[in-house]
């Protein structure tokens, strides 16, 4: 469908391999690493992304305005959390085009 970006922000600041976001670490900083990650995605339309630990849950709630940016929010947050830990409520925000139709102008008159 898509050609997603798999290269993580995060893992390219450490210079050994062995950093990981196993699944042994802490909610929160998954949290954080979810955040950091969808903070330097270039040229994302997200807006009001908020990521949120919720019981032994991910929360992602936001906006996003292109349908490539859903998965690739998506993406990390299954990478770093485990796609049964997260909870996915971004909604795909389209933008509206309003196109005026010649077909029913006219000429009006007031008296």
């Amino acid at each position: 469908m898509f050609a997603m970006e798999t290269a993580m922000f995060l893992s390219s600041v450490y210079d050994s391999n062995t950093f990981s976001f196993g699944m042994g670490s802490s909610l929160v900083s998954r949290c954080a690493a979810i955040e950091a990650e969808i903070c330097y995605l270039p040229n994302f339309s997200g807006h009001d992304i908020a990521v949120q630990a919720d019981g032994r849950c991910v929360v992602i709630t936001g906006f996003v305005e292109k349908e490539i940016d859903f998965y690739r929010a998506l993406n990390i947050a299954h990478d770093i959390a485990g796609a049964d830990n997260v909870i996915f409520r971004v909604a795909l925000r389209q933008r509206v085009t309003t196109q005026i139709s010649s077909v029913n102008q006219g000429t009006f008159a007031f008296a």
